[in-house]
């Protein structure tokens, strides 16, 4: 299953760039996918932490969302026994209009074993479950 071209969504280079400046980011021409080469494990909590508080655009809150996710993706740590992870996955379902095609992403519809699957798959798994009647609701307005 693939997610519908209507839920697709993409970073704004606007958004990069505010993004940048706010989080003391790189970004360099001929960066691609800017969201997953910044993401940093070590800042889940301050990227989770400005999600929440620097009054972000859409464009910027997706873009965001984006970058914590990889974070978490490569972060060490038990995603079960950390606050931040728990406060992502609130802010993702909270706003899922904005993060749809990153949860449909994330979730990996196409993977069958745990070995095809992101770390936190399963999470986003559970979200779009969650989600889906709400969202096959919208599809058909």
């Amino acid at each position: 299953m693939s997610i519908p071209d209507h839920l697709i969504r993409y970073p704004t280079r606007a958004a990069i760039h505010r993004l940048s400046k706010l989080f003391n980011l790189p970004n360099e021409p001929g960066m691609q996918d800017w969201e997953i080469q910044v993401a940093d494990a070590s800042r889940c909590a301050e990227f989770v932490s400005g999600y929440e508080s620097l009054g972000l655009d859409d464009d910027e809150r997706f873009t965001l969302m984006w970058t914590i996710l990889q974070s978490f993706e490569e972060f060490d740590g038990s995603l079960g026994e950390s606050v931040e992870w728990q406060r992502a996955l609130f802010l993702l379902e909270a706003d899922i209009e904005i993060h749809i095609s990153t949860l449909w992403y994330w979730s990996s519809l196409q993977a069958e074993s745990n070995e095809e699957m992101f770390r936190i798959t399963p999470h986003m798994r559970e979200i779009l479950s969650r989600q889906s009647p709400r969202l096959e609701i919208r599809q058909t307005h």
